[in-house]
């Protein structure tokens, strides 16, 4: 694989980076938290959260194929600007027909899904730039620091939209947003790579392009193994991501400062989570820290099941929160120090693909079922297959350990 050249202007680039993508992050974490916040306090309905989850996550599932293709081939730095210029503009625009004629939850939906498309362009893309401009040797660290920040900001993300949602009302969370992705514009403007562009000969190369991707992913038994243990955890956290709301709701109560302090003492522990990542140049064993993400998550979620307190239910949301940096932190890394630079978008687009894409899958199952019966089964039940896949993970893929060679 290759490296980013060891020169005295990297440290400044992954700045202008890391600073950059964490301001978009910051706006579209503020409304994302506004958008599902409202919906679920207006409809109160699994339903509605399920409409909302596949808002968020079939139009990221949808382009982001092409956008690994895109992210191999072309400017990653001018990828990422675009796409955040075309969902700034959109949002607000949307935005502003809500507010002046349109009061209707479908069009809050439109912009999550409007949002939802230009994520699925800069995830694979800025996954891909960070090794670009990033010394291999310092990839760890500079994972962790992104998460770090990360955590940092979504500490501070649903404390805003809460008090902005409570006091002024969802329409000035997007002019927060506005800031923010004018300001992370900016910065990523400043992002100097080496090697500026990456032209294809025609567009008929991104159909095959897309299928080398899969082809190159799932002939690798290392990452085929990888990618479908993937699915299976991440299908397994969705009832703890996408209905802690309505669930937090429903058991103890709609204040919206339970449910800020419900993301926000998930953030805390992301935030430690992130710390340890970042205090290490070179990660151990990250199949290990992956099993142990894993497992962390499924007995939190089993627990957060049982009726208890409230600070109880917050306790183990917040040991969960130290489990999901630790998983995708380990595996960015694992991908970006043993996949070639030249297949990096491709693969990325594939693993948040499979990561996201399980999301409305699920929710059509978890949505409608969460109107049918108690949330906490949900999570007491998937929590506990959880723990069992981890185990199976850890079995079989530090069993292939001898298979990393093939990546390269």
């Amino acid at each position: 694989m290759e490296t980013a050249p060891q020169s005295t202007n990297w440290k400044s680039n992954v700045g202008y980076f890391l600073a950059a993508q964490n301001f978009f992050l910051f706006g579209s974490s503020s409304v994302y938290f506004a958008i599902l916040w409202y919906i679920a306090l207006k409809a109160s309905s699994g339903t509605w959260i399920m409409l909302a989850t596949m808002a968020t996550t079939l139009p990221q599932i949808l382009i982001s194929l092409w956008a690994g293709i895109w992210a191999d081939q072309y400017n990653r730095r001018k990828l990422i600007i675009l796409s955040s210029s075309f969902v700034t503009i959109f949002t607000i625009g949307l935005a502003l027909l809500y507010f002046f004629e349109v009061r209707s939850l479908w069009l809050l939906l439109l912009i999550a899904a409007i949002r939802s498309l230009g994520s699925g362009v800069q995830t694979p893309a800025g996954n891909a730039l960070l090794p670009e401009i990033t010394p291999k040797v310092e990839l760890s660290r500079m994972n962790g620091l992104n998460q770090f920040i990360s955590s940092m900001l979504l500490l501070i993300s649903p404390i805003l939209s809460g008090l902005i949602l409570g006091k002024l009302g969802i329409m000035f969370v997007f002019v927060v947003d506005l800031v923010t992705a004018t300001t992370g514009i900016i910065l990523m403007a400043l992002v100097r790579l080496h090697n500026q562009d990456r032209k294809v000969v025609g567009h008929s190369a991104v159909l095959p392009g897309i299928w080398d991707g899969i082809k190159y992913t799932f002939s690798r038994q290392y990452l085929r193994n990888f990618m479908l243990f993937t699915v299976v955890a991440f299908a397994l956290v969705e009832p703890s991501s996408q209905l802690s709301t309505l669930f937090v709701k429903r058991t103890f109560g709609s204040a919206v400062w339970r449910l800020t302090l419900n993301e926000l003492l998930w953030t805390i522990g992301a935030l430690l989570g992130s710390l340890y990542i970042t205090a290490h140049k070179k990660l151990p064993n990250k199949i290990r820290l992956i099993t142990i993400g894993f497992i962390g998550s499924g007995i939190s979620f089993a627990v957060m099941g049982i009726p208890e307190p409230f600070w109880v239910y917050l306790l183990f949301m917040f040991f969960s929160g130290i489990c999901m940096p630790i998983i995708q932190a380990s595996s960015n890394i694992l991908i970006q120090e043993n996949v070639p630079n030249d297949r990096l978008g491709r693969v990325f687009s594939i693993l948040q693909i499979l990561s996201t894409g399980i999301y409305p899958i699920a929710m059509l199952l978890y949505g409608p079922l969460a109107d049918q019966i108690a949330i906490k089964y949900i999570l007491i039940a998937t929590g506990l297959i959880l723990i069992v896949v981890g185990f199976m993970f850890y079995k079989r893929l530090s069993g292939l350990a001898d298979k990393l060679d093939e990546l390269k």
